[in-house]
């Protein structure tokens, strides 16, 4: 079954949206490393043992597999259209830019760095004597770690500061004169979720 190029763009924009949602409440809990490692691990604990967790978890990963796939056939298709026709759209939308015509490709690096982000720390072990504090904090210690952690915090600060509008856009959200003022918030939200991280 084919799906048309509306009903791709707008499950890739409802489940990107999803995931910028759970970003935010990510790094909502992450900023209590800061507090120290009782209410960090407390915090940790009571996730983990909320039985609603995994089926968060499943949804999460259905919508990332939706998200993706979604964003490979339009991606495809745009490459498959005559070049011509999309350079005329985005200099009459104003709405290429960088960020927007690198998001397959961040999209790609964000999915790497998400597989290792989960096997050092949500498959990492948790039994030290700090628990997931003491986990976190050592392998932050580690200069190669961090660093490209930093790194990995560049495409997505991109994909988020193009994401939030354009999905917005994409599901008829924003009243279209409203849209340069939702994009300049999402960039700056987007960043600040980045430099968060």
């Amino acid at each position: 079954m084919h799906l048309t190029s509306i009903l791709k763009k707008t499950l890739m924009a409802a489940t990107g949206l999803v995931w910028f949602l759970f970003i935010i409440g990510h790094l909502m809990g992450n900023l209590l490393i800061m507090v120290g490692p009782d209410t960090y691990n407390a915090y940790a604990k009571a996730l983990v043992s909320n039985p609603l967790i995994y089926p968060a978890e499943v949804l999460l990963l259905v919508f990332l597999v939706v998200h993706a796939f979604s964003a490979w056939r339009v991606t495809n298709e745009n490459n498959q259209a005559r070049p011509e026709r999309y350079m005329v759209k985005a200099a009459s939308t104003g709405s290429s830019t960088f960020a927007s015509r690198t998001m397959w490709y961040g999209g790609v690096i964000l999915l790497l760095f998400l597989i290792i982000h989960l096997i050092m720390f949500k498959f990492g072990d948790h039994e030290g004597e700090k628990g997931l504090w003491g986990l976190v904090v050592t392998w932050f210690h580690n200069p190669w770690v961090a660093i490209g952690y930093i790194i990995a915090m560049i495409p997505l600060g991109m994909h988020l500061s193009h994401g939030f509008a354009s999905a917005l856009q994409t599901l008829s959200a924003i009243q279209p004169q409203w849209y340069k003022g939702f994009k300049q918030a999402g960039q700056a939200l987007g960043w600040l979720l980045a430099i968060g991280y």
